[in-house]
């Protein structure tokens, strides 16, 4: 069995978003959307989840015009054991709200972390987001989120340490085309916050990560492309030096294939 601290930054996330129902009684009750990527390494809260290797991934929402959705996300993973597949359910429900002269989405849901060849990995997360579009200009978007869970890293990393381990993550993020172009930026700040000491060679019980990126959009085939830099301060002294390449601050490049 991995080391706790190497069995936490193995853990997964599913981030995307979803369209929300408009009221316009033309569109249909039941919508289908997703998208496919390659990337050069997986990164989750700053972490690699495939070794620093390249990761196929697929995201597929479901949506209903009510504002709920199901959704799935896949990858390969490689924690260094039985484990080389992820598989995500979700279920959430989405929809625009006033706040006086702005009207943000909210979002909120329930992701189950589902890692194919060991369930003890197994664990429930649950979200809350809001979504802002035009707030400083058009095309803009702010997200902030929270999310929670009471048994971080399942059955395993509770069986590890004695007893079960709750989690909050909260995180920003900012996203804006650059001028009349196809280019754009994104920034995102996490932190995270456990009941237990269980991050970095030195055993915090919380730690940041963050995420600066630069988007080019290819419309006549609905590609996109990032190149980003993700980081945290996870302390890694004791780390092997796989681990340590695992969090260092590191340059990712994605691309990805939109359908609707």
């Amino acid at each position: 069995m991995k080391k706790l601290y190497h069995l936490l930054f193995s853990l997964i996330p599913l981030y995307s978003s979803y369209a929300f129902a408009t009221g316009d009684e033309s569109s249909p009750a039941l919508s289908f959307s997703g998208n496919v990527s390659l990337a050069s390494d997986y990164r989750w809260r700053g972490q690699t989840q495939t070794q620093n290797d390249p990761a196929l991934q697929g995201n597929f929402v479901l949506s209903h015009a009510s504002g709920f959705y199901l959704a799935a996300f896949a990858s390969n993973v490689d924690f260094d054991d039985e484990v080389n597949l992820e598989l995500d359910p979700q279920i959430g429900y989405t929809a625009p709200i006033a706040l006086g002269s702005i009207h943000p989405a909210v979002d909120l849901g329930m992701l189950r972390y589902n890692y194919i060849g060991n369930s003890d990995l197994n664990y429930n997360e649950y979200y809350f987001k809001m979504i802002f579009n035009a707030l400083l200009h058009q095309n803009d978007s702010f997200t902030p989120s929270i999310s929670y869970t009471y048994n971080y890293g399942g059955k395993a990393a509770s069986d590890s340490i004695g007893k079960d381990i709750s989690n909050w993550y909260f995180n920003v993020l900012y996203a804006t085309p650059i001028a009349q172009t196809n280019f754009g930026t994104n920034v995102s700040l996490g932190y995270s916050k456990a009941n237990q000491d269980i991050y970095g060679s030195e055993a915090k019980d919380h730690f940041f990560d963050w995420k600066i990126g630069a988007t080019y959009r290819y419309n006549p085939m609905g590609i996109n492309a990032e190149l980003a830099a993700f980081g945290s301060n996870l302390k890694t002294k004791d780390f092997t030096s796989q681990n340590k390449k695992g969090v260092k601050t590191e340059a990712v490049f994605t691309l990805t294939k939109s359908f609707y």
